[in-house]
């Protein structure tokens, strides 16, 4: 063992000698180019001021300027000292710019200014012609720039690169056009090119403003707009560089035209990608700064990104305990992730998965080691569990993102299903009541609406009971939350998609006009930290829910999937419809009839009054239906959960006119300035 550890010891300091000598000899290489970049500088002053002089005299400059090696000599020491003092040394010459050029202009000037007033001090200006200070600052200020440009273009090839209109026939780089005359389309021409191998042959520039049309930038041209793609890739096509790829460098691209874009793109053979946001940092890395990434189905949702009230949420979570169940999952894991951001005393991770709750816990401690992480191994169906992790961390905030969602599975088994979603929840809330938590979030789902299965049924009871603790409480403020579906969540249709593009198809869909409603995880999470963090406008007892737009047909949701991976929907993959399955609506929906909605005029979700269910009658059936769960008998546990939840109909395949549906007709207007919170207990900052 003594023998192994000290072969690994010596082979640690093997190995850290190793990069030891390498970033000596990098810092070595480093000292002798700004070295001899500050020689040729200096070599280039000399020659300025030399010239100058030849401007000034002619031929006869050697017999008329007496000692002009040492007035060249005593100009070189006073530019070296300017040089160093606005720290013209430390330029890069790869990345001359601008700002290098100002400064090279205020280095010049300090010389010459320096130079001319010691002349006529020391000699009353003898053989200083006029002309010789002026022609020196032309001279000089052309040479430093002319050689660190230079120096740039050989770097970047671009004494090399042809023409984007003519293309390179044969070059292994990937064709693309790019769409939008941008800082970003710049800036990724300037960054292909400096590249050691040119991955991109940026062929030209699509835009579509009238005065950007045949303009050039970088060497490559504005060949016309959105509208003349399909003219455009027949016309490179039949040059000899078929397009492969279209790069969106627009910024802050709208969702609906990038829908636009890739429709037109797939439907000739191309892929699009897009420069990422610089505000999109999760996505942003050193090396892909400036990288082509694909479109994200999430990028063409129909309608604006939620985005979170960052002040609100911050005041929420900001130096409390955090209790997220369920927190191994798509949506409780992006919770604790964004939760931690928030900077919690401690967060408490709960799930029944120890696998999830494993790899969740591993990635918070790496990147966020500053936090608390506490992981816990807990069933919300067993109470003993559930009240001895609330007694031992006594959270101030919780967010119950436990449940089972998978509609088939839960109505193949009913009694599993009001366990988790209904009794688990149950256990929480009453938990979150007893320990005095000031804040309960309960995540629900759209298939709570006019439920046709045990899934959505148990929801909306679990919404019912946290409804009843709510308007009773004087120390929990209960927030129910209610989204559609969460794209790219695990067994959502999206990775069952991914799965059979991969495998070449065919893609299955249930029925050719099932609709659902549809948003991405970051903006679930977004409604969530949202609805906990805002109270203004809202009444003991509503539901929030997020204002989705309008539904999306899943058989179009799958063509954009196919068309995201460069292929033709019907062509290259087929579409196949399956029927329904068990409990499966064709449409869903986001409120009841019944429901009162009310909204603030900045506030991106909706505030639903559903009707309130006596709660005597309520603890009562929930006390009969746990006695019917723990028998197993199914037919008296759907029975009696039809009793909470009476419009509850099995198996109903629920339609409606999509276009004649408008939440907005249903919306009474609020001021959320003049509406006064009813008497209650204050909610937790």
């Amino acid at each position: 063992m003594l023998i192994a550890r000290g072969g690994a010891d010596l082979y640690c300091l093997a190995e850290e000698s190793f990069d030891s000598m390498k970033f000596r000899d990098l810092v070595r290489k480093a000292r002798i180019l700004r070295i001899a970049g500050t020689m040729l500088d200096a070599f280039t002053a000399f020659a300025a001021f030399i010239l100058s002089y030849v401007t000034a005299y002619g031929e006869r400059f050697m017999f008329a300027v007496p000692g002009l090696e040492e007035k060249g000599l005593a100009f070189v020491a006073i530019f070296i000292c300017f040089y160093w003092l606005f720290s013209a040394n430390r330029g890069s010459w790869r990345y001359f710019s601008i700002p290098d050029m100002v400064t090279i202009v205020k280095v010049v000037s300090a010389s010459v200014i320096a130079y001319t007033i010691a002349a006529f001090l020391m000699t009353r200006g003898s053989n200083v012609p006029r002309s010789v200070p002026v022609l020196t600052l032309i001279y000089l200020v052309t040479g430093l720039s002319v050689s660190r440009t230079a120096y740039r273009l050989l770097m970047e090839r671009s004494f090399f690169s042809r023409p984007a209109m003519s293309g390179l026939p044969g070059r292994a780089a990937r064709n693309v056009l790019l769409y939008g005359l941008t800082d970003n389309a710049e800036s990724f021409i300037r960054a292909n090119r400096r590249g050691p191998a040119s991955e991109f042959n940026i062929l030209g520039i699509l835009d579509d403003g009238v005065l950007n049309q045949a303009r050039i930038v970088q060497g490559v041209k504005v060949v016309g707009t959105f509208e003349d793609l399909e003219l455009l890739v027949e016309r490179f096509r039949v040059r000899g560089t078929p397009i492969s790829e279209l790069i969106d460098t627009e910024e802050a691209p709208s969702r609906q035209h990038l829908a636009e874009v890739v429709q037109l793109a797939t439907r000739l053979g191309i892929r699009v990608s897009r420069i990422p946001d610089f505000t999109e940092t999760a996505q942003l890395t050193g090396q892909s700064l400036l990288q082509p990434k694909p479109i994200d189905l999430s990028d063409l949702l129909g309608r604006p990104e939620i985005a979170a009230d960052l002040a609100s949420v911050a005041r929420l979570i900001n130096g409390r305990v955090v209790l997220v169940t369920g927190a191994g999952g798509s949506i409780g894991s992006e919770l604790c992730r964004q939760i931690a951001e928030y900077g919690p005393a401690q967060l408490v991770l709960a799930d029944a998965s120890e696998l999830h709750l494993y790899r969740l816990d591993m990635e918070l401690r790496e990147n966020c080691p500053q936090i608390r992480i506490e992981a816990n191994l807990v069933d919300v169906r067993d109470n003993t569990r559930v009240e001895a992790v609330f007694e031992r961390f006594r959270p101030n905030l919780v967010f119950h993102a436990a449940a089972l969602k998978h509609v088939p599975i839960v109505e193949e088994n009913p009694v599993e299903g009001i366990k988790t979603n209904l009794l688990g929840t149950r256990n929480v809330a009453e938990a979150a009541v007893r320990f005095g938590a000031g804040n309960f979030v309960l995540i629900s789902t759209d298939k709570a609406v006019k439920p046709s299965n045990v899934m959505g049924a148990s929801k909306r009871a679990a919404e019912a009971y946290c409804q009843s603790l709510d308007i009773a409480s004087q120390t929990t403020l209960f927030t129910t939350v209610r989204f559609g579906n969460v794209l790219g969540s695990n067994g959502s249709v999206v990775p069952r998609f991914e799965k059979q593009i991969a495998d070449g198809g065919p893609v299955t869909v249930t029925h050719p006009e099932i609709t659902r409603f549809f948003m991405s995880i970051p903006e679930a999470v977004c409604l969530v930290l949202n609805a906990a963090a805002a109270y203004a406008g809202r009444k003991r007892g509503d539901i929030v829910v997020l204002d989705m737009g309008k539904p999306v047909r899943i058989v179009d949701l799958a063509e954009r999937m196919i068309q995201l991976a460069g292929l033709r929907p019907y062509i290259d993959i087929d579409i196949v419809f399956t029927g329904l399955r068990p409990g499966e609506k064709l449409h869903e929906e986001l409120f009841d009839s019944t429901e009162v909605l009310q909204r603030g005029p900045d506030m991106p979700y909706f505030a639903a009054s559903p009707r309130v269910i006596d709660k005597e009658v309520l603890h009562k059936t929930i006390l009969f239906l746990e006695q019917a769960v723990e028998h197993e008998d199914r037919e008296r546990a759907v029975e009696l959960l039809r009793h909470i939840v009476p419009e509850f109909r099995p198996g109903a395949v629920l339609a409606r006119d999509d276009d004649d549906y408008d939440p907005e007709a249903m919306v009474i207007r609020i001021d959320r300035k003049a509406k006064t919170r009813p008497s209650g207990p204050k909610p937790v900052a």
